[in-house]
């Protein structure tokens, strides 16, 4: 995909809902809605270091395929019952229909280990490997990624302006299974560290994952630039937090969130606005 004109990049604002006021009144109602808004914009600051979510932001979720994730790990389980894919199915289900919601009011992450333990202990299911390897067989199966369109090209001007840069995931998949992924995209080198919600207990838009990558990165939230594709992920942690929120919408979605800094809608977009920050004077 061709990147898009930097020109195009879109700075939301709020709707002005108007009755039946004249046009004098609208006009001095616009002009106190939009006030507050330019003081918010005002507050993006130059980045010191940033942020990335992983999915559809630097990397394209292509697939998903449990089912394939759960034959592959059938085949190096002892299963002494002959459970079969369709029996995990059954049972991830069921404690996906009680946890999930207790999972989004809360802003918590289940651990997968966790969730493996009770899909296979109860099915009298073992493996003669450790969790991680188990987890790394489903992911491998199961998922298919490729990096964004230009994503590669841009991380590697920003790692040579020499600014810090993280990955933070909602994931109910470990650190380690997400860079392996990362890894294999050949996009490792670029980032400092990488988060996953579940190996830190709360997820997004809960603050905390970003203020402690904040301080992995050793700057202040203020002057740290979180990147994402879900307003009501990604730029609600980010205000959550403190951080300047920019909003990755490459496939023009509408906005079902709070309102980003800045929306872009490509890799170069983004980069457009970082380096119009390092030439200001």
């Amino acid at each position: 995909m061709e990147p898009q004109n930097p020109k195009n990049m879109r700075e939301r604002t709020p709707e002005t809902i108007r009755g039946e006021e004249t046009e004098e009144e609208q006009i001095v109602e616009e002009e106190e809605e939009t006030q507050p808004l330019l003081e918010e914009r005002l507050t993006l600051r130059k980045p010191l270091g940033l942020l990335f979510d992983l999915g559809d932001t630097l990397l394209t979720y292509l697939k998903f395929d449990p089912e394939a994730g759960h034959a592959a790990t059938l085949k190096i389980a002892d299963n002494p019952l002959g459970y079969t894919v369709s029996d995990i199915a059954s049972n991830i289900k069921e404690l996906n229909r009680d946890l999930i919601p207790r999972r989004e009011k809360a802003q918590v992450e289940f651990h997968p280990h966790i969730i493996q333990r009770h899909v296979y202990e109860a099915l009298h299911i073992t493996f003669d490997r450790t969790p991680e390897e188990v987890e790394r067989v489903f992911w491998r199966a199961a998922t298919s990624w490729q990096p964004e369109p230009g994503v590669e090209y841009v991380l590697e001007i920003l790692r040579n302006k020499n600014i810090p840069m993280g990955i933070v995931s909602n994931a109910a998949f470990c650190g380690c299974t997400l860079m392996w992924e990362i890894e294999q995209q050949g996009l490792a080198d670029y980032f400092r560290f990488l988060m996953s919600s579940a190996d830190y207990w709360v997820r997004k838009p809960h603050p905390l994952l970003l203020e402690t990558a904040a301080a992995k990165l050793g700057f202040k939230p203020a002057d740290i630039w979180y990147v994402g594709n879900s307003p009501q992920y990604d730029i609600a942690a980010a205000h959550n937090a403190g951080m300047g929120a920019i909003w990755y919408n490459r496939l023009d979605d509408p906005l079902d969130g709070p309102d980003p800094h800045v929306e872009i809608k490509s890799w170069r977009e983004f980069l457009e606005l970082v380096e119009g920050f390092y030439l200001k004077i």
